[in-house]
This record gives structure tokens, C-alpha cells and sequence, in this order.
């Protein structure tokens, strides 16, 4: 029993060495900034469905606004062909930024979409356009039919939201002061590109859960296997080695 756990860890750590390989090939900043923290927030609060004001829209630069666009129109299609293939095509797609700015993004981006049909379905039962809009994305009546799914799509978001949080916070460490890469340095650097990896795949996710809502209950939602506590202790793990140094 104890041969068969550690052979299925080396395994799974065996696949996630080939994925930060993979998205590695892809990495090429060119030393673009992206405000990731005052995006997150701006994204934070279409989730709460708060109007974004438009001072915090100023700061998105316009390279970023043409990205954000480029990634909406990839969330906007169906996850039902290869994931993981969606994943890295964004992967390549951002490939000038930051680890933070490539989830941020995406994020952004299927907060768009979130926006947009919230919008309609709040307007429709007294909005003519609203209810055109709807009916040609076949969008059901009742969304309390899938009360349940939208509560498991919250937590889900929720969790993808501070996963992120975690990466932003990461990429700003002061890592250019330490001299030498400890372990841990390594180690959650590792973690850092998993869990944009499964931002970036859980935001696809989220988006077709949208997109293809009339298919909701034959789809089923993959939630990211790093969760959020772990990365923060992973996160404060790694703080403490840096500043012990």
C-alpha cells in the first residue's frame, strides 16, 4: 500500500515537472507592466456585481485591453475539445508577462463574460434588447433550476480568486535579493506556475459553465487540485525563508 502512494506521487510529480516545462517554453517577458492587483480588484468587484468605476479601467494599459480582448474571445468558446491544448494557446498568447498578469487576464476576461450575462438576465423580464439577447443565447428563464450550480460556480471563482491573490503577492517578494536560490525558493516557484496553470484552466472552465449554459447538467466542473490554503502556506513558507536569509 505505501509502494502504491509514493509510486502515484512520483507520478503526479513527474506530470507537473512536464507542465512547468511546458508552460516555460511559452515564458518570454519583455518587461510589460500590467497592474495585477488593481485588476484583480476591479475583477473582484464584477464578482460581487459592483459596477467597476472607470477611473480603475484607466490604468489598463492599451496592449493589455487588446490581450484582455484576445482571451475573451478564446473563453468565449466551448472547453468541450482539449483543455489542457485551450490552456497553453492562452499560455502562448501571454507569453510577455508576469506569471501574476497571465492569470489576471484571464480572469479578467471570463469576468467579462460573467458580467455580461448577469447584465441580461437581470434586464431581460423588462429590457427588449436584454430579452433578444437572451433568447439568441438560448439562456434559460428559471436560473433558479441551477441555483445549485451557480452556488458550486461562486466557490469555484472564489477559490480561483485567492489562488491568484497568492500569485500576485508571490511576484512581488523582493526576490532579487536573495543571492542564492534556497530550496524553497524553488520549490514555490514550482507551485507558482502550477497554480497559474490551474487559474488560468479553471477560468476556461467557469467561462463555458456560461457560455454553454443549456448544457449545464452534463458538465461536470474540474476544481483545481492546488487549492488556495496550501499555496498560502506555501507563500508564507517561502517569506519566511527569503527574510531568514
Amino acid at each position: 500500500m505505501n509502494f502504491q502512494r509514493t509510486e502515484k506521487s512520483s507520478s503526479s510529480s513527474d506530470e507537473e515537472d512536464f507542465l512547468v516545462k511546458q508552460m516555460l517554453l511559452t515564458h518570454d517577458p519583455d518587461g510589460r507592466h500590467l497592474d495585477s492587483h488593481l485588476l484583480l480588484c476591479a475583477t473582484e468587484a464584477i464578482m460581487s456585481h459592483v459596477t467597476i468605476s472607470q477611473a480603475s479601467d484607466q490604468h489598463v494599459d492599451a496592449i493589455a485591453k487588446r490581450d484582455i480582448s484576445n482571451t475573451e474571445i478564446l473563453c468565449n468558446c466551448s472547453v468541450g475539445w482539449n483543455t489542457h491544448a485551450k490552456t497553453m494557446n492562452l499560455f502562448e498568447m501571454l507569453g510577455n508577462y508576469g506569471w501574476d498578469a497571465k492569470a489576471v487576464l484571464v480572469l479578467s476576461a471570463f469576468a467579462t463574460r460573467y458580467a455580461e450575462f448577469w447584465l441580461i438576465m437581470q434586464l431581460y423580464p423588462s429590457h427588449h434588447l436584454a430579452a433578444s439577447i437572451a433568447l439568441l443565447k438560448q439562456y434559460p428563464n428559471d436560473l433558479s433550476l441551477f441555483k445549485h450550480r451557480f452556488k458550486a460556480l461562486s466557490s469555484l471563482v472564489k477559490t480561483i480568486i485567492d489562488v491568484t491573490k497568492c500569485i500576485i503577492k508571490f511576484q512581488g517578494l523582493p526576490l532579487q535579493r536573495v543571492t542564492v536560490e534556497n530550496e524553497a525558493i524553488v520549490v514555490a516557484k514550482s507551485q507558482i506556475y502550477v497554480a497559474t496553470y490551474w487559474v488560468i484552466r479553471s477560468a476556461l472552465t467557469c467561462s463555458s459553465q456560461i457560455t454553454d449554459l443549456i448544457a449545464l447538467k452534463n458538465v461536470q466542473v474540474h476544481v483545481p487540485s492546488l487549492q488556495s490554503a496550501h499555496l498560502y502556506d506555501v507563500f508564507n513558507s517561502t517569506v519566511k525563508n527569503i527574510f531568514d536569509c
